[in-house]
């Protein structure tokens, strides 16, 4: 792989995720439906609309809509007070803002593209606490994956946005830094609910990502106590060249992690 595939590779990812982005007029807003996929298999979609308030500026939120599909399968956030501090932490983290039930950011022509994709993180990160409704689950599986590198010795920053080649940023949950000769930078991503669309979300980013930080890994750390990895996700993982690391097999990552 040299800079130039990767930038074939890049332009052939702009190109497809803008002819999967269907618009339709919704009032006096556009609702964008994106390829990005929701714990349903269901697309992804919010709404954009001018901000009366700001001259030239742009109102975004999703209606509702994450958070309403949640509470319909049984996993009120905010009706719960872990939930509802986990999900200011998330919202927080990427500058997105509650308005009700709604998820929201406010743009203007210079933050819109930014903004679009910062949305779309939320919504998709929102949409994963639904596995905290689960009796199964002891915490949120960012808590347990952080008390594990603790508990192991594993040196590691939290929440981190980074921007690609593109100008966009993706939110990684925590970031171990690369250690001189032995081992390189190694990006972490967490998913609770590991299936195939949520997995998907926390990839695509990862080529952007990849041009301007020469060497680094992508570790996706899957939750499988409740369901197993599946074929489709190691695969997917493999195709952009990162390491899954299923919770019951992370004893084996260790010492690479740690070095």
């Amino acid at each position: 792989m040299n800079l130039d595939r990767a930038q074939d590779i890049i332009d052939g990812y702009a190109s497809w995720w803008r002819n999967e982005v269907v618009a339709s007029q919704a009032g006096s807003a556009i609702q964008l439906v994106c390829p990005m996929l929701n714990r349903n298999n269901d697309h992804m979609s919010f709404y954009i609309a001018d901000d009366p308030s700001q001259p030239g500026g742009f109102l975004l939120t999703d209606m509702g809509v994450t958070l309403g599909d949640l509470a319909f399968s049984g996993c009120d956030i905010l009706g719960s007070e872990s939930r509802s501090r986990k999900l200011e932490q998330t919202l927080n983290s990427l500058g997105i803002q509650l308005s009700g039930e709604e998820l929201c950011a406010k743009a203007d022509e210079k933050t819109l593209f930014t903004q679009m994709n910062m949305l779309m993180q939320g919504m998709a990160s929102v949409d994963d606490l639904f596995f905290t409704a689960k009796d199964s689950v002891r915490g949120f599986f960012a808590e347990d994956v952080a008390s594990w590198f603790d508990e192991r010795g594993i040196r590691y920053t939290d929440n981190l946005l980074l921007s690609g080649k593109s100008g966009f940023k993706t939110k990684f949950d925590f970031a171990i830094p690369k250690t001189k000769s032995i081992a390189p930078e190694r990006l972490v991503k967490t998913i609770g609910n590991p299936i195939e669309s949520n997995v998907k979300n926390a990839l695509f980013g990862w080529n952007d990502i990849q041009s301007v930080r020469a060497g680094s890994r992508l570790y996706i750390f899957l939750n499988d106590t409740t369901s197993n990895v599946s074929a489709g996700i190691k695969q997917a993982c493999a195709a952009y060249d990162t390491v899954p690391v299923p919770w019951s097999e992370a004893g084996r990552f260790v010492e690479e992690l740690a070095a």
